[in-house]
């Protein structure tokens, strides 16, 4: 609770000692000052004309119709509770289809900042959402919504529905409902396009592209929409959930041409694809239901990824096709393919699970890889799973933790090594005993460190057991309730369930 209270206090401060703080409020009476909440500003433009570095904007709930202009280095321009969804939700910039609705001049650091908002209705040829022009801002905890980056003849495209060239941190936004082209002209990149920085932790949907461009000298000569999700984002790719977002043609992919590290995302329901035409290290990736392709068409390292039933209407395989480079610890199962084959025409992959395999290649098995609960999108693996301690500890850059943030290489009950696929399995044990009236509670643990157990009685209310209990090591640790810090034995009550926190 202390962490969260400091980060939350933290959004909303001043960079600086010194530094000026500008409130502005739609539904202020009078023209104001912008010094306090009593004169605050009507615009956020007009406080953006007075700031200067190291000044923070505090923006009160309100729609406000207008496009801003953002050229300081170091700024803070806030909603007045950037964590909270429905202020962001009615903290509200409307760029009245008139232009970008956020424009970066392109020479801000990464301190200036832009959080906690729902940016709608930019019309632009570029960056319909937000239009950085290469700056290095951060911009999070926005709704980007609704925006659109229209085509031009030959050869322009419309590009970054929702947002492009923002170079710094992109974190913990939705972006949603953005387009790019229209309908005569095709578009690129519906969420974003042309973005070098990182790009973690958002919810990417429902973006689009549309549109067909011809050269009018050879009419034969067409481009048609791609990448309704990422086009051209050349920094780190990490934790987002990229969903839903389509093309009208068979180029809609979730994230398409990006050569940067792609790692712990998941890509679901991509009208054209999971991840395609990519380059880099892509790892830890969830690529499942997929109308089109799973991974295609990709370069570099390609480590602990499920592709899981993707249809590949358009590709050789709906798993892993055309891909060069390391291929190890995959699991490619489920995938349509028009002549049965999981992975099709790339380079031999090598402690891989993968449906129907037959071309050799060190560690490769095809036995089923018993996930909990695929058709409902549950990927991680059930104790008797062959996926388990069965992969390759001995590959460069392999990640410390899974998709969800968990260790990796846990003991699984077989050998200290990585499991295949995007998820580590732990043991969680319980064993009557040594006692009669005794349980004993196993988990997959590491060395050197300690634990916190809790249990609770009714899943409503959880309570401390112990705290700093030491792991007996790499494989297990164990614990023996025998009621003296519960305060019951567990022989005496309906049902007891246990949890571990590893200790800082």
């Amino acid at each position: 609770m202390k962490v969260a209270l400091l980060v939350a206090v933290s959004l909303a401060a001043p960079f600086a000692d010194g530094a000026d703080i500008w409130y502005v409020d739609a539904s202020a009476d009078i023209w104001g000052d912008g010094r306090s909440w009593e004169s605050a500003f009507t615009t956020i433009g007009r406080a953006l004309q007075s700031a200067y570095g190291g000044d923070t904007v505090i923006v009160a709930q309100g729609t406000y119709r207008e496009r801003l202009q953002i050229d300081t280095r170091t700024i803070l321009v806030t909603s007045k509770e950037p964590l909270n969804p429905n202020v962001v939700a009615n903290t509200i910039i409307d760029g009245g289809a008139e232009g970008p609705v956020v424009t970066f001049w392109g020479h801000e650091s990464e301190r200036c900042v832009l959080q906690g908002f729902t940016i709608t209705n930019g019309s632009a040829p570029s960056g319909g959402g937000i239009n950085g022009n290469g700056t290095l801002a951060t911009i999070r905890y926005n709704v980007i919504t609704w925006n659109v980056a229209y085509g031009g003849p030959w050869p322009h495209h419309g590009c970054g529905g929702g947002i492009y060239r923002c170079n710094g941190v992109i974190e913990n936004n939705v972006i949603s409902e953005n387009v790019a082209g229209d309908e005569d002209n095709a578009g690129d990149g519906g969420a974003m396009a042309y973005c070098a920085g990182t790009v973690r932790r958002n919810t990417i949907i429902r973006n689009r592209v549309v549109g067909k461009t011809c050269n009018p000298e050879f009419p034969w000569n067409c481009d048609t929409a791609v990448a309704p999700g990422l086009w051209v984002c050349n920094g780190t790719i990490e934790g987002n959930f990229i969903a839903e977002n389509y093309s009208e043609f068979a180029s809609g992919e979730g994230i398409c041409e990006s050569w940067g590290r792609i790692v712990r995302n998941t890509l679901t329901g991509n009208s054209g694809g999971g991840i395609v035409s990519c380059g880099g290290e892509i790892l830890q990736n969830l690529v499942a239901f997929n109308p089109g392709a799973g991974i295609y068409g990709c370069e570099g390292f390609l480590s602990n990824n499920v592709v899981f039933g993707n249809a590949g209407t358009w590709a050789v395989t709906g798993g892993l096709g055309e891909c060069s480079g390391i291929i190890t610890n995959c699991i490619v199962w489920g995938n349509g393919s028009p002549d049965g084959r999981q992975v099709a025409d790339s380079d031999l992959p090598t402690y891989s699970c993968i449906q129907g395999w037959t071309g050799g290649g060190k560690g490769n098995i095809n036995l089923e890889p018993k996930f909990v609960d695929a058709e409902k999108g549950d990927f991680r693996l059930l104790p008797d799973s062959p996926c388990i301690d069965a992969g390759d500890n001995n590959v460069a850059d392999l990640p410390d933790t899974d998709i969800l943030g968990m260790h990796r290489i846990m003991y699984g009950g077989r050998s200290l090594t990585v499991d295949m696929g995007a998820y580590e399995f732990y043991i969680n044990d319980l064993t009557r005993g040594p006692n009669p009236d005794e349980t004993t509670f196993t988990w997959s643990s590491l060395a050197d460190k300690s634990y916190s157990i809790f249990y609770t009685d009714d899943l409503l209310t959880w309570h401390l057991a112990i705290a700093t209990f030491p792991s007996s090591g790499n494989t297990t640790t164990s614990w023996i309730d025998d009621g003296t810090t519960t305060g019951v034995l567990p022989s005496l009550v309906p049902r007891r369930f246990y949890r571990t926190l590893e200790d800082l």
